[in-house]
């Protein structure tokens, strides 16, 4: 993205980086079904892809995970077909699952599943064991500057400055307090990469209450998606006994990503998310193909059209309810572009690069981190900071709780400030305070 916009930064043309990679991902993601299973498989892996509510989400933002897919799925084709003796293919192997690290760095956990598969798979052939080594070997320096990158990135003075890893923070000091990991996770990733995030509880719903409760009041939806989808599964999974380097080679890229990511969970490194395991999302869809092809052709295309029917009502959810809109940013940087006065100060919590991106305005804009909302006095020195003289304080109130929440800051606010208006759009809203003079020194 850094390279590409130096091209154009219009919106239109960023966009559709990740819209290109959605579609080059249901060509490939028909191949790697063809490669483990057969044509069909292949065909029917096409069509779930192309009404995949989670491909779509990620193919409309400017993000990374619709090309984390597309490379995923060729790294999985090649380093199934260059195991299976395909010649130079080595190379193409190399080349995606590097493309897919530098995406995002949960693709090492699919490398990693990857060189368990290539290890037991030629572990007697000398010669061609030797090749793999020398693949995953190239990857590895090819990875060495991003993790050198990363590590410098890491000690700096902002990052150190305004986080604690665990198990370096003190105790009951953790990134996100005590752990945050919940069994529900895996399986709502699951049922979150088969139908996205707009069937059943929204995201905003989730992060705002328990998501037990969330669950069970969209049950009746909820439920039978979820029994369809495992049950397609299961049935892939039983397709792939009969082809047991195909079963190897599914199982690692399931279990050793969503191993990983349940064991960062657990230790409060990272929360259990359904992107973080993307990189699995083309052997899932995989193996649900399998499944429905499996049956006979009514039954089968039953499975298959109600896995379809779930897509297209979780679909019409994401462009239809704003219970599942994303937040509209764009509307509240324009929305306070139009309002603001002279020495204006404006309050960003969590969405500051997309607010900056729409903002054309010329008030000073801060950001509370997390950890700097945890009393009233840290609020306020931080927005005595941030805001310096300026005598009003626009609030951009968008996914706070990534780093509220509790909600400290705009109860904060509206205990100790005046609110002269308040606007509210989709997953945003925007409020206008009025801050008391700065007293002067004597």
């Amino acid at each position: 993205m850094h390279v590409i916009s130096r091209a154009s930064t219009s919106e239109q043309f960023l966009r559709s980086i990740s819209a290109l990679a959605g579609l080059a991902a249901i060509r490939v993601c028909y191949l790697l079904g063809r490669e483990l299973f057969d044509r069909r498989v292949g065909y029917v892996t096409a069509l779930l892809v192309a009404v995949s509510p989670f491909a779509v989400w990620y193919s409309q933002e400017v993000r990374n995970y619709s090309l984390l897919i597309l490379f995923s799925a060729a790294a999985t084709l090649f380093v199934y077909r260059a195991v299976e003796g395909r010649r130079r293919v080595w190379a193409s192997y190399a080349a995606f699952i590097v493309l897919a690290v530098y995406c995002n760095l949960s693709a090492l956990f699919l490398a990693g599943a990857h060189a368990l598969y290539a290890a037991w798979r030629l572990r007697r052939d000398r010669g061609r064991f030797g090749r793999a080594v020398l693949a995953f070997a190239v990857v590895a320096v090819l990875v060495s500057p991003f993790a050198w990158g990363l590590t410098r990135w890491a000690h700096s003075e902002d990052v150190v400055g305004q986080a604690r890893f665990a198990p370096r923070a003190e105790a009951g000091d953790l990134v996100r307090g005590e752990t945050t990991f919940s069994p529900l996770a895996v399986p709502y990733s699951l049922f979150a990469m088969g139908y996205g995030y707009s069937l059943g509880p929204g995201t905003r719903e989730l992060h705002e209450g328990p998501p037990a409760d969330a669950l069970r009041r969209h049950a009746s939806l909820v439920l039978p998606a979820g029994l369809v989808l495992a049950a397609a599964l299961l049935l892939g999974v039983r397709r792939a006994v009969n082809s047991p380097e195909v079963l190897r080679l599914t199982l690692l890229v399931v279990l050793v990503p969503v191993g990983a990511s349940v064991a960062l969970a657990a230790a409060n490194m990272k929360p259990m998310n359904a992107r973080y395991i993307a990189v699995l999302f083309p052997i899932l869809l995989v193996l649900v193909a399998a499944g429905v092809t499996s049956l006979r052709r009514a039954p089968g295309v039953l499975l298959c059209g109600a896995v379809v029917v779930f897509c297209g009502v979780s679909l019409w959810g994401y462009y239809h309810s704003p219970a599942y809109w994303k937040a509209d940013v764009r509307a509240a940087a324009r929305y306070i572009e139009t309002r603001e006065e002279r020495g204006d100060a404006v309050l960003v919590p969590v969405v500051r690069d997309v607010f900056n991106f729409y903002y054309g305005g010329a008030s000073e804009r801060f950001v509370v981190f997390r950890g700097q909302a945890g009393t009233d006095e840290e609020i306020e020195r931080r927005i005595a900071g941030g805001a310096g003289d300026a005598e009003r304080l626009w609030f951009v109130d968008a996914r706070l709780w990534f780093v509220d929440p509790d909600r400290r800051i705009p109860a904060y606010l509206d205990a100790r400030y005046e609110r002269l208006e308040s606007a509210a759009f989709p997953g945003v809203s925007v409020a206008l305070y009025s801050l008391p003079p700065a007293p002067r020194g004597g």
